[in-house]
């Protein structure tokens, strides 16, 4: 059922889909067996939450490659309810995304479908998004393009911390103050920056057999005495693109000196290189020598419970890099308290003082890092050592660290309320079935948009309405002589027939793009008909059924290429005659399995 009527306007009844969407596709982007990156891991969270608290039967998604929509299928047959199947679309089947509403990008890189969309009906289907990490160039350029691009008030970026929206908002109002020097117009962003936090399993967190049980079976599993205190860091380890781990491991050795506590860091993620472990471990044997250090690899299937060995979360970003942070939230989901830098995300999903403690933090003052930006826009330095840089001159009280630490190592009572109040918060603002019903009445708002909101920019006639992909027959329209008309008579070639003209196809070099072809049955069709006598373009591909028109007007030009027919020119006064006896004869006997063989030379003079 199509959900636009014959005007481009939404039907009644396709607000009975607009609370679901299809999801934008592609493997990579949802593969968690490669290096751990946050990045991935909420992208794939998303996903496995849509598909078992979603209530879509099919679940869509839009793909470049069948390769890609097999994958999707068997990734939902794998973690889908029972009777739950995966369907795709490919990107030559947009106009279907109108049938259910929303079309679902995992990041902020979504403007380019809106120049897609403009040909389809602006208010075929919505458009949503999502920021990750906002320090990249080209996640700030994706921003920016949201101000030109023929965005609409139905679309959204959804922002995944109060934070991370203002600096959205900074960066579009960045855009927007250079475009009205440019001309005279302040723009005015368009889609909607709703706030709606990343999510985590809190069922997958919490232990069936208890937490004590849990506890002994995990220690036990690593060698862990019960009586030790156990601080878990879990994340990517690496010092320049994720968290310095200076401030951890100073705090962590002031806590145990000031306790006497035996203390265990267990750090569970993955180093980017050897060369890195190396460092992380020098510096932990320089900086807390009292404490001992235990590295586990985060990919490893046994170590993704490694949560119930530990008493305190700790994670003290420093970097521009991270806009939410998931893993506080799952430690929270854990029962764990948490001590977390007063950092981004950090700040809105950990409660100082109920759920654990956030440390105060320290950067230098706006104007002073306009030459790490130059250098790294410049391409004179790369990514990591911008947001390395920044990060090495950004502080994390390690004194205030270790007094969290302290306290919560020596109140036992203590960690038992923040974990038991962290676990609750997950439940009832983080747990995925809470932030997918967020994410359907985002979807359901921005259906109700499509029928009473104003259609910005809305396609002119005497315009493409893509520029950015424009039919390259009228882009470079001066380079041929003439063009191929409807009104254009076209005649067969002596000697050709229906073999002659597939054969032809097959030559990898006569058509190497065959998929815009008619298939051997249409080509069939085409010839027989010129068997006939002459006739107008017009005439030859009326005889076929709407989508296959397109295929036959490009056949028919194919045709005129490889000589198998000709056509009447404009000025045909000194007509070179074509002479195909000698090449139709060979295409003629020859099996196809030869005919990538055969010599083709148009003609002769």
């Amino acid at each position: 059922m199509r959900a636009l009527d014959r005007r481009g306007t939404i039907k009644p009844d396709a607000l009975k889909r607009s609370a679901q969407a299809v999801i934008s596709y592609k493997s990579e982007n949802y593969d968690l067996t490669g290096p751990a990156v946050g990045r991935l891991s909420a992208s794939e969270g998303f996903l496995r939450a849509y598909v078992q608290h979603g209530g879509a039967n099919p679940v869509v998604c839009l793909s470049n490659t069948r390769t890609d929509i097999k994958a999707f299928k068997q990734y939902v047959a794998q973690h889908g309810p029972a009777g739950v199947r995966g369907e795709g679309m490919l990107p030559t089947e947009m106009s279907k995304l109108a049938d259910t509403g929303t079309l679902y990008v995992p990041g902020p890189s979504f403007a380019r479908l809106a120049w897609l969309r403009r040909g389809l009906g602006q208010r075929s289907f919505s458009l949503c998004g999502i920021n990750h990490t906002l320090s990249q160039a080209e996640a700030i350029e994706a921003v920016g393009q949201l101000l030109i691009a023929p965005m609409q008030e139905w679309d959204a970026l959804v922002c995944t911390s109060a934070v991370s929206q203002q600096v959205v908002r900074r960066i579009l109002d960045e855009y927007s103050g250079y475009l009205a020097q440019l001309t005279g117009v302040a723009l005015k962003a368009r889609p909607q920056l709703p706030l709606i936090p990343l999510g985590v399993d809190c069922m997958e967190l919490t232990p069936a057999e208890g937490d004590a049980a849990a506890r002994a079976q995990q220690r036990a599993r690593l060698g862990i005495p019960q009586d030790e205190i156990v601080l878990l860091y879990f994340g990517r380890l690496n010092h320049v693109e994720k968290a310095s781990p200076v401030s951890m491991y100073l705090a962590a050795e002031s806590a145990a000196l000031r306790t006497g506590k035996r203390i265990r860091m267990l750090q569970v993620g993955q180093f980017p290189s050897v060369q890195v472990e190396q460092r992380f471990r020098r510096a932990a044997a320089v900086l807390s020598p009292h404490v001992r250090h235990q590295f586990l690899d985060g990919r490893a299937p046994e170590n993704r419970r490694v949560w119930f060995a530990a008493d305190i979360f700790i994670s003290l970003s420093d970097n521009v890099q991270e806009s939410f942070g998931l893993t506080p939230i799952e430690a929270m989901a854990a029962g764990l308290p948490v001590v977390v830098s007063d950092w981004n995300g950090y700040r809105e999903s950990v409660r100082d003082g109920v759920d654990g403690f956030r440390i105060p933090t320290l950067m230098p003052p706006p104007g002073m890092g306009e030459i790490l930006a130059f250098i790294y826009a410049a391409g004179y330095a790369p990514y990591d050592t911008m947001v390395g840089a920044a990060a090495q001159v950004t502080a994390v009280h390690p004194m205030a660290a270790a007094q969290a630490l302290v306290k919560l190592i020596e109140d036992s009572d203590l960690r038992r309320r923040m974990g038991s109040a962290g676990r609750e918060r997950a439940r009832e603002i983080y747990h995925w079935p809470v932030i997918m019903r967020a994410y359907q009445r985002l979807w359901s708002e921005l259906a109700d948009l499509r029928f009473s909101a104003l259609e910005a920019v809305p396609p002119a006639k005497v315009f493409a309405a893509c520029p950015l992909a424009m039919d390259p027959f009228a882009l470079f329209r001066e380079y041929p002589t003439q063009f191929l008309s409807p009104a254009t008579r076209i005649e067969l070639a002596p000697g050709v027939n229906h073999v002659i003209a597939q054969r032809m196809r097959r030559l990898a070099v006569a058509a190497p793009i065959g998929s815009i072809l008619l298939d051997d049955d249409g080509i069939a069709q085409l010839v027989r008909h010129l068997k006939r006598g002459t006739a107008t373009v017009r005439e030859l591909i009326r005889s076929f059924s709407a989508p296959q028109r397109r295929p036959a007007f490009y056949t028919v030009s194919w045709l005129c290429k490889t000589g198998l027919v000709r056509w009447k020119e404009r000025n045909t006064s000194g007509c070179r005659s074509w002479r195909t006896g000698l090449v139709l004869d060979r295409l003629a006997c020859t099996s196809s399995s030869d005919v990538l063989s055969i010599p083709y030379i148009p003609y002769t003079e």
